[in-house]
């Protein structure tokens, strides 16, 4: 599928402003800056009093209560990060506990399945009265 050529290839690719753009931004900024020169509306007034009086107070009470939530949090993390690391070597230290008493037991159960000693059927061909047709064997312990 091609483009559908246009009409006027100028109308298509509008690098500049049009004069009507032009005129709306000049109007916004002539708001924006008469408003500017008007000062700041009551609602901003009293907010920037309010944090005015909000940092004095705090400085009135002492260092700690200029600490933001950021501060406090500061204070916090470190002691929840203690236990955390102190929680994960206590769980390792008990699976290592319960994984070690595992890996004994498995010890002693090869220990005692290697160590028994073993009956197997050695057959012996010069043993008196044997035969090729019917070999006779004998009880050997030990591997």
């Amino acid at each position: 599928m091609e483009p559908e050529p246009t009409a006027n290839p100028e109308e298509s690719i509008a690098l500049d402003p049009t004069p009507a753009e032009l005129e709306a931004w000049v109007e916004s900024e002539r708001r924006r800056r008469e408003a500017w020169l008007q000062g700041p509306t009551a609602d901003e007034q009293a907010a920037y009093a309010q944090r005015v009086r909000d940092e004095r107070l705090a400085e009135l009470q002492g260092p700690d209560a200029r600490l933001t939530d950021r501060m406090r949090q500061m204070k916090v993390y470190p002691r929840e990060a203690q236990l955390a690391a102190e929680g994960a070597m206590s769980l390792l230290l008990k699976w290592s506990r319960q994984g070690f008493a595992e890996l004994v037991r498995a010890g002693r159960a090869w220990e005692e399945e290697v160590s028994e000693p073993r009956r197997r059927r050695v057959p012996i061909d010069d043993e008196p009265g044997s035969s090729d047709d019917a070999p006779s064997s004998r009880r050997v312990t030990g591997d």
